[in-house]
């Protein structure tokens, strides 16, 4: 079973095979709009559910390919995506940095790996930290 791993500090999405390999790193953020209920917190979430979103764009709220949901206590909706490609926010970020109302965000070329992952070496959880 594989696993996702997000560094705060490092900006960087992983995704780890079951046997342990480090299948690819990408650009990620966890960036909150103000409205939100704050940053994703630290700790291990196990994965709930994928969410498909076929057709849309990169510049489209939840990106090229889906939505990859965690259980958060307290949270709802918590999850991996992309979008926001081109797309400025309050402060004019775009893309991995764009803001989310407490979600990482990733890039589309790592979502479209999770979903490859996914399908051949189901997501279990996903670890987050500073």
């Amino acid at each position: 079973m594989s696993r996702v791993v997000f560094s705060r500090l490092g900006s960087k999405l992983q995704v780890i095979a079951g046997n342990g390999t480090v299948i690819g790193s990408w650009n990620a953020a966890n960036n909150v709009d103000t409205r939100s209920k704050g940053p994703w917190p630290n700790g291990v979430f196990p994965f709930a559910a994928y969410i498909d979103h076929p057709g849309d764009p990169p510049n489209s709220a939840y990106g090229s390919n889906g939505f990859f949901g965690f259980e958060v206590p307290g949270r709802e909706g918590m999850g991996v995506h992309s979008g926001r490609e081109g797309v400025p926010d309050g402060l004019g970020r775009s893309g991995f940095l764009h803001c989310t109302m407490g979600c990482i965000r990733t890039t589309d070329e790592a979502t479209a790996q999770l979903v490859r992952t996914h399908s051949v070496d189901p997501i279990v959880s996903i670890t987050v930290g500073d």
